[in-house]
């Protein structure tokens, strides 16, 4: 079972996923998550472009994930349709649903990471992870 979780992290990282947490021996791991491998802000646009970019600087889907609940529990705890949550997940943009369903994240201490080219309009590094003041069990 240990050389599957092994290949698993070396397929994901390959791809440009980055493993977040920090762990000690004996302890709980903290601010769990993971997200994109960024380029540094201050990188040109050429090195930007090696990187993965996405069109939006949240990721719902992921957050969900991390969360382990379906679309519908999302639906019914934050008062949003189905097909709402859905809709964001796909990148869809509405202010006002946006805002509710990533303070929902956010109070169920959930942190969205990435930030964004202006000139590009593009992010980098965008993911999620457990807040890091929070130990996480795994």
């Amino acid at each position: 079972m240990f050389d599957l979780n092994l290949a698993l992290v070396d397929f994901y990282i390959s791809r440009g996923i980055e493993f977040l947490g920090e762990a000690k021996i004996g302890t709980e791991v903290r601010g769990a998550g993971a997200k994109w491998i960024a380029p540094d802000q201050a990188s040109l646009p050429e090195e930007q472009s090696q990187f993965q970019a996405e069109k939006v600087g949240i990721s719902f889907p992921a957050a969900r994930a991390l969360l382990n609940k379906t679309q519908k529990v999302i639906a019914d705890e934050t008062g949003l349709s189905v097909a709402t949550v859905k809709a964001l997940e796909r990148g869809d943009h509405w202010a006002e649903s946006s805002e509710t369903l990533q303070g929902y994240y956010e109070r169920n201490h959930v942190e969205f990471l990435g930030w964004s080219d202006a000139a590009t309009k593009r992010f980098y590094g965008v993911g999620v992870r457990w807040k890091r003041s929070l130990p996480i069990s795994s």
